[in-house]
C-alpha cells in the first residue's frame, strides 16, 4: 500500500487538505500520515484524523535544537492549542536549521529582524520524509514548513501536490519554479494564467478549486437560505445586504465606518435589510436599533445567511469568496491594507470601491445586476469538485513512473 504525506498547519491551511484527507482513509487504498503543524494537531484530534507533530520525530530530540526551542518558546507568547513541547521541537528545529544554513551571527541577525518568517526547515523535513519513506507528498503553498517539506521532496525524489488556498500572490516567486512540486492546484483559471506567464508550464497546473468550499455545494443549502429568509420577514422584493466585518489593523475604526454608511443607506434604499456579520474576533453590538437591521452572531450559520443574501460586502474576507462561490454578488473596500494578498475586484469577482460615498450606490446597482440577470459571471470552477480533483492529481502522481 502507498503512503501519503500531508503537511499542514493550522487556520485555512489544514481546513484545505482535511476534505482530501477524509477521502483518502475512507477510501482505504493509501495510507494517509498527517504532519500537523501548530493549531492544525488541535484540528486533527476533533476530527479524529490519527496525526504526529513535529515533536514525535527523532531528527528533532538533539540537544542544539531543544536549547533554540527552550529559549525562543520563552519569549513566545504560548497558544493554548499547541504544547510548549511542540512549541520547544518547531522553535528549535526551525532554528538549528537556519543557523546551520546561515551561521551563528546570520541567523541572530535574519531572526531579529524577520522572526518566524525567516525559518525554512529543510533539513528537518528531509528527515521526516526519511522516516515516514511516503510516496507522495500533499501539502499546502504556505511557507515555511510546507515549503520546506516540498523542497526537500524534491531532493529526495519524492513527488508533490502542491495546492493553492487562494489566489498564489505572496507565493508567486516561489510557485513558478517548475521544479517546485509535481502538480500544483490552483483555485481559478485566473490563478493558473498568473503562474503561467510567471513561467510555470501549463502542464504542472490544475485548476481544482479549493477543497474546503466543497461544503458549499451541500445540496439543502440554498433552501436553508430561503427558510431564514422567510423566519426572520425577509420578503422576495427586499435586498439583502450582508456585510462581514473585520479589523484593519492600521484603522480598527474604519469597519465602523463602513457599516455606519451601509445603515444610513437604509432611509435612502427601503428595500434594503442590513445583516452585519462581525469577524470573530471583533466583540460586537449593534449601534443603533432599526426595524431593517439585523446583527448576525456566531451562533448563526453563515453559509445559511450567504444562502440568504442578495448582496455580500466585505473588505478581503474569505466570507466574501465564499459569496461569489454561492452566486452572490460581491461589493469590496478596496482600500483596505490586505487588499493587495486579497484583490477580489482586480480578479473580476467584486465590484471594488474607493470611496465611501459611492458604496451604497454600488451594492444597488450588485443587486439590482443580479435580480435582472445583468451581473457578469465570475471565472470560477464549480464548486463541489475541489476534492475529487485533488485527489485525482494524487493518483496521478502516484501511478507515475518513479523519478530517477
Amino acid at each position: 500500500m502507498k503512503t501519503v504525506l500531508a503537511v499542514a498547519y493550522g487556520g485555512g491551511h489544514i481546513n484545505c487538505l482535511l476534505p482530501v484527507i477524509h477521502r483518502l482513509r475512507a477510501r482505504g487504498d493509501v495510507r494517509v500520515e498527517v504532519l500537523a503543524l501548530t493549531t492544525a494537531a488541535a484540528v486533527c484530534a476533533q476530527q479524529g484524523i490519527p496525526h504526529r507533530r513535529i515533536s514525535d520525530f527523532a531528527i528533532v530530540q538533539d540537544a542544539s535544537s531543544r536549547a533554540h526551542g527552550e529559549r525562543l518558546a520563552a519569549g513566545s507568547p504560548a497558544h493554548p492549542a499547541v504544547p510548549l513541547s511542540e512549541s520547544i521541537a518547531y522553535l528549535g528545529a526551525n532554528y538549528r536549521d537556519l543557523e546551520n544554513a546561515l551561521g551563528v551571527e546570520e541567523a541572530a541577525r535574519r531572526y531579529a529582524s524577520d522572526g518566524r518568517a525567516c525559518f525554512l526547515p529543510i533539513s528537518t523535513m528531509r528527515g521526516i520524509l526519511r522516516e515516514i519513506a511516503p510516496d507522495a507528498l500533499l501539502v499546502t503553498s504556505a511557507p515555511r514548513a510546507e515549503r520546506a517539506a516540498v523542497l526537500a521532496a524534491r531532493e529526495l525524489g519524492i513527488p508533490a501536490v502542491v495546492v493553492v488556498d487562494l489566489f498564489a500572490l505572496s507565493e508567486i516567486e516561489v510557485l513558478k519554479d517548475p521544479d517546485f512540486g509535481t502538480v500544483v492546484c490552483v483555485l481559478a483559471a485566473t490563478v493558473r494564467a498568473r503562474l503561467v506567464a510567471a513561467g510555470r508550464p501549463a502542464a504542472h497546473l490544475r485548476i481544482t478549486g479549493n477543497p474546503v468550499f466543497d461544503r458549499l455545494a451541500e445540496p439543502t443549502l440554498h433552501a436553508r437560505g430561503q427558510a431564514l429568509r422567510e423566519a426572520r420577514g425577509w420578503r422576495a422584493e427586499q435586498r439583502v445586504v450582508t456585510w462581514a466585518s473585520q479589523p484593519e489593523p492600521s484603522d480598527p475604526q474604519l469597519a465602523r465606518r463602513i457599516e455606519a454608511t451601509l445603515i444610513a443607506a437604509l432611509e435612502v434604499y427601503p428595500a434594503w435589510q442590513v445583516v452585519i456579520r462581525p469577524h470573530p474576533s471583533e466583540q460586537f453590538v449593534l449601534p443603533n436599533a432599526h426595524p431593517r437591521l439585523t446583527l448576525s452572531t456566531r451562533a448563526d450559520d453563515l453559509h445559511t445567511l450567504l444562502a440568504a443574501s442578495d448582496v455580500v460586502v466585505t473588505m478581503t474576507s474569505t466570507v466574501g469568496l465564499e459569496a461569489v462561490l454561492l452566486g452572490k454578488p460581491l461589493v469590496t473596500w478596496d482600500l483596505s491594507e490586505n487588499t493587495r494578498f486579497c484583490p477580489y475586484s482586480a480578479m473580476g469577482l467584486s465590484d471594488g470601491v474607493t470611496d465611501l460615498d459611492h458604496l451604497a450606490a454600488a451594492v444597488s446597482a450588485a443587486a439590482e445586476a443580479a435580480a435582472t440577470g445583468k451581473r457578469r459571471t465570475p471565472d470560477l470552477p464549480p464548486i463541489g469538485n475541489a476534492c475529487a480533483a485533488v485527489v485525482a492529481a494524487l493518483d496521478d502522481v502516484l501511478s507515475a513512473p518513479a523519478r530517477t
